[in-house]
């Protein structure tokens, strides 16, 4: 039934139109449609202005429903609030660009513009924090990194970390220790923090402290196997060497005690490392140690053969030099063609003032590798021994060798 209807109404519209299209200038027309115990009669002028009215209604409806309709206003809304995010975008976009070109004014100026927006965030406060840094304000880049924390809390971290590395530029260690010791407590294997920590230390000659990270900065890879090892052995020197600053000179039995201490509690690596055994051995001979600083030689020299520990050997008066020459050449054995063993014999030969023994290992050292303190040394030995002529051929090579450092420059003549 429907569709019939629909197909008769499709068929009333086309007749309308053909009647409309002939004869509508002379005839009116009339329309009657009955369905059911409904009927519908006009005529079809007053059908065509309805239907233009209808339709001009429903224009002005729908022009009307667009102008008020509320997902408009807010899709409008939402387009105009994110060109002013874009335009507040592109100012922090414009002072970062600044800020990698080094222009320190402008990027501190524009950065700071943008902080004053409801949306900006914490990032616009550290660069410019950092822009001041760089002008040297240093009231100022505080200013800023006090805001940033007053107004990003949940940024405290990242806020605290910049102004310690800022306070660790500008030299002052000891407020920089305090920021990252406290950030420590909640960030133990941060690896900036690791890197700026171990400096600090350093530099403040923290050394029982930075020996307590050193794991932790091997562990997460911040040093390799020979760093740490590097590290390890400048830590035990420094410490040796505050323990000597730390006590009186008149109370050199304690700090002897002290260093002995200390030096037990050092890993039996660094017991055979030649820089830690002449600081070491250094160290006791300075404060009257000389017999416990020959013994911490010999027993390196025993483990580890090393040139720089056998001249130290010889060149320091041990007050033991005879049993120091009786050791000395037991090593001989095993070394015979040694120039800085025999050179080391040499004077401890002297020392014990066994002057012909000192004359025969001088010659072989200088037999095997001459040297300028071989060639001086035995020279002074022969002169006062009397023996002219073998003196002055020592000093004449003593005095060529000399010249050869010289640089080769044109001289008067005789």
């Amino acid at each position: 039934m429907i569709r019939l209807f629909i197909f008769s109404l499709l068929a009333i519209v086309v007749a309308l139109w053909v009647t409309l299209y002939l004869g509508f200038p002379g005839d009116p027309g009339y329309l009657l449609i009955a369905f059911g115990n409904y009927t519908f009669e006009t005529s079809l002028f007053a059908l065509l202005v309805a239907g233009v009215f209808l339709y001009l209604l429903y224009w002005v409806a729908a022009a009307l429903f667009r102008l008020v309709n509320p997902a408009r206003w807010v899709r409008a809304g939402k387009e105009l609030a994110n060109r002013r995010r874009s335009g507040k975008a592109s100012r922090t976009v414009e002072g970062l660009l600044h800020l990698a070109r080094r222009n320190w004014k402008a990027a501190y100026n524009t950065l700071m513009k943008t902080t004053r927006d409801q949306d900006a965030s914490v990032v616009n406060y550290l660069a410019a924090a950092l822009a001041a840094f760089e002008m040297g304000e240093r009231d100022t880049w505080l200013r800023c990194l006090n805001q940033a924390e007053k107004e990003f809390p949940s940024a405290h971290s990242t806020i605290h970390s910049l102004k310690a590395q800022l306070l660790f530029r500008s030299g002052q260690l000891e407020q920089c220790l305090a920021i990252l010791e406290m950030l420590r407590k909640t960030a133990l294997n941060d690896e900036p923090l690791l890197r700026l920590l171990k400096e600090v230390y350093s530099q403040l000659g923290e050394w029982q402290k930075l020996d307590s990270i050193v794991p932790t900065l091997h562990s997460t890879g911040i040093i390799d196997d020979a760093e740490r090892a590097a590290l390890e052995e400048r830590i035990l020197s420094a410490e040796l060497r505050a323990i000597t600053d730390k006590f009186a000179e008149d109370d050199k039995a304690e700090m002897i005690k002290a260093l002995e201490k200390r030096w037990k509690k050092a890993g039996s690596a660094f017991k055979f490392k030649p820089g830690v055994i002449l600081n070491y051995s250094q160290l006791l001979y300075s404060v009257g140690a000389t017999e416990d600083a020959a013994k911490i030689i010999e027993q390196a020299l025993n483990k580890h053969w090393d040139t720089s520990l056998v001249q130290r050997y010889g060149e320091r008066d041990y007050g033991v030099a005879p049993a120091q020459l009786l050791l000395a050449e037991g090593w001989l054995k095993s070394r015979p063609a040694d120039a800085d063993l025999l050179l080391c014999l040499a004077r401890l030969a002297m020392r014990s003032q066994l002057w012909g023994k000192a004359k025969d290992y001088y010659r072989a050292s200088l037999k095997i590798s001459p040297s300028i303190a071989a060639y001086g040394e035995l020279g002074r030995l022969l002169e006062n021994l009397g023996e002219d002529a073998a003196a002055r051929e020592c000093q004449n090579y003593y005095h060529a060798l000399n010249e050869s450092d010289l640089l080769d420059l044109p001289q008067p003549k005789n």
